[in-house]
């Protein structure tokens, strides 16, 4: 497996002034497929602290967890196998922490079809209605055939889709 270098990722959102985009935030690492287990690797929590580290984002607040086992979505080959917004929904949990920044920035891995983000940004938005929720995600994969969506930086909006899925931007 090819290591991320995530000083591409920061210097990337500098050059291209998008660093603004985590003024004012705590970043809130999703949780894997399964309940965190001590000494486990924890990819979005790596991310969000080496984000911090570099200036990128005010704080990390580890407050998301998941109660129980999901299917892992990189098993699954179709969008109609894959996990639901309701199954990530039911298998979610937010431990209520003070937050003193304005804005949530949920943090993820990789983004494929939004459904583990979006039910993050749903049960977050629950947990601190008064908080501006955004997600971040260094890796994006929409097609083997599309190698530039690895690489595509957009700023948008995920929104509910039919049957349970997520709207993406495109």
């Amino acid at each position: 497996m090819a290591k991320l270098d995530l000083q591409i990722i920061y210097h990337y959102l500098k050059e291209n002034n998008l660093h603004t985009y985590f003024e004012d935030t705590t970043l809130v690492p999703v949780p894997r497929s399964s309940p965190q287990v001590d000494g486990a690797v924890y990819p979005s929590l790596i991310i969000a602290e080496n984000l911090v580290k570099n200036g990128i984002g005010n704080s990390v607040t580890d407050c998301l967890s998941r109660t129980e086992a999901i299917a892992k979505s990189s098993s699954k080959f179709s969008a109609d196998q894959r996990n639901s917004v309701s199954t990530h929904l039911n298998s979610l949990k937010v431990k209520p922490l003070i937050i003193s920044e304005p804005t949530i920035i949920i943090v993820d891995d990789i983004l494929t079809l939004g459904r583990t983000a979006y039910a993050s940004a749903l049960l977050l938005k629950e947990t601190y209605p008064d908080k501006e929720i955004k997600i971040f995600c260094p890796m994006r994969t929409r097609s083997f055939n599309e190698p530039e969506s690895l690489t595509d930086i957009r700023r948008d909006f995920l929104r509910a889709g039919l049957n349970d899925n997520v709207q993406l931007p495109d």
